[in-house]
């Protein structure tokens, strides 16, 4: 590896250890780790139905770019999980373990 690359290496590990040291850190990774996982289901869905962003986002009255947000995790309603489970044809099921 080269030189810079173990620098770059270095200093990322570095600003990550921070970062994970800071208050809220935790309240943050598990919020985004809900997130995640609800995008995966969303798209692991949408390639279930065999559809692109572009049809699941004619089926849902909105745009493909909404929908690329939806599945990258973003902070959406209920409504809109039920909107796009609908579109997938499916159903929204929420569990609690």
């Amino acid at each position: 590896m080269s030189s810079t690359m173990e620098k770059m290496r270095k200093a990322h590990e570095k600003q990550a250890k921070a970062i994970r040291h800071k208050p809220g850190f935790d309240k943050v990774s598990k919020a985004f780790d809900v997130e995640y996982a609800i995008a995966k289901e969303l798209h692991k869905a949408r390639t279930k139905a065999r559809l692109s962003q572009v049809q699941i986002a004619e089926r849902m009255g909105t745009t493909q770019s909404v929908v690329s947000r939806i599945e990258r995790g973003g902070n959406v309603s209920i409504d809109t999980l039920v909107r796009y489970a609908t579109a997938c044809g499916g159903k929204l099921k929420v569990q609690v373990v």
